[in-house]
């Protein structure tokens, strides 16, 4: 009795730990548009980029996090710089907009105030409320939210997550405000008008989507890492490419501002250096009304940024996926060791 309870936990662990290997790469896919018109995004190379109304690039010093929302009425404006476990204030105490990264998880800012996240820990991943006040409770739970690459809000207040558990089993899913899961868009339609001969970016699959955002009318636009396409898809589930990017850029995070496309794009750094986090380089892009596309910035290494003495980077509560199956692999021994030991006797 005691050893098949050992098996099965020692499983479990190791289901846990598969479970937890994603395509997560080092590129991050924040990306904002405040009412000005002015762009921000992430740079896990060096922090937080603006692009103002004049086309001018500026660095704000900020830690190396993946994930940022806007907050434009200010609900946590007066948070600490670094609040709850996996949070951080980039803009000054105070002021309105307010830009809120997180180290570990995707996030957004809801209409009703409330800061949702996808907390992808293996075997315990949920999507959690935060209150300004910093009450959390959890809206919805289920372990496909181990792969959640990219959480957005809707105009009626749903939350809306790409979920990439496994490969070719990527899927949008739209959670209401009571907790309730549907799929908005199947693997079947995310594939649909892809290019089967693109190669996928570094550690990524073809079916791959990250960032997403969600207009007024609930047309979702996903960026589609792994086939390096920004897809637009209606509430019909009606599905459009309005973005292919060339090798070797790819799309990580979209935002829409005034019926425009804004797309963080990320140039695939060399697989030998694919765990070095300048080796990855950003730019954006806008999908204009009519369609036209426009490079509004690009992020070389040369280009200067001012050092901040408190940058971090991710908490990295996920190993990399090398340490994750080589730990994988030493659990599967020991389980098998110890049903060879069991049938033995």
């Amino acid at each position: 009795m005691h050893t098949s309870f050992m098996v099965r936990a020692l499983t479990n662990i190791a289901l846990c730990v598969l479970l937890g290997i994603s395509a997560v790469a080092h590129p991050g896919s924040g990306i904002v548009v405040d009412k000005e018109g002015q762009v921000f995004f992430t740079d896990t190379g060096q922090g937080v980029w603006k692009i103002d109304r004049q086309g001018n690039l500026t660095h704000l010093p900020a830690s190396l996090f993946h994930w940022m929302t806007i907050d434009e009425a200010g609900y946590f404006a007066e948070s600490q710089k670094s609040f709850g476990e996996w949070f951080e204030r980039v803009t000054p105490q105070g002021s309105k907009p307010a830009l809120i990264m997180s180290s570990d998880f995707p996030l957004t800012i809801n209409r009703d105030g409330n800061l949702y996240y996808a907390d992808t820990h293996p075997c315990s991943a949920r999507i959690v409320r935060r209150t300004p006040d910093g009450k959390e409770s959890v809206l919805a739970a289920d372990e496909a939210f181990t792969g959640i690459a990219g959480i957005a809000s809707g105009p009626d207040g749903s939350l809306y997550i790409t979920n990439a558990i496994r490969p070719g089993a990527n899927a949008i899913r739209k959670i209401t405000m009571d907790g309730k899961v549907s799929q908005f868009a199947s693997p079947e339609t995310i594939n649909i008008g892809g290019d089967h001969s693109i190669t996928p970016p570094t550690e990524s699959e073809a079916s791959y989507c990250r960032g997403l955002a969600v207009d007024s009318q609930g047309i979702v636009y996903v960026a589609a890492t792994g086939s390096r396409r920004v897809l637009k898809i209606t509430p019909r589930g009606e599905v459009s490419t309005i973005l292919q990017a060339p090798s070797p850029w790819a799309p990580t995070g979209v935002t829409v501002f005034g019926g425009e496309v804004y797309v963080l794009e990320w140039q695939d750094a060399p697989p030998s250096q694919a765990e070095v986090r300048r080796a990855w380089t950003p730019r954006v892009r806008k999908v204009g009304r009519d369609g036209k596309i426009t490079t509004l910035a690009t992020v070389t290494r040369e280009t200067t940024a001012s050092a901040s003495p408190q940058v971090k980077q991710e908490n990295s509560n996920v190993l990399s996926t090398g340490v994750k199956i080589a730990v994988a692999v030493v659990l599967a021994l020991v389980v098998a060791t110890i049903v060879g030991i069991k049938l033995a006797k």
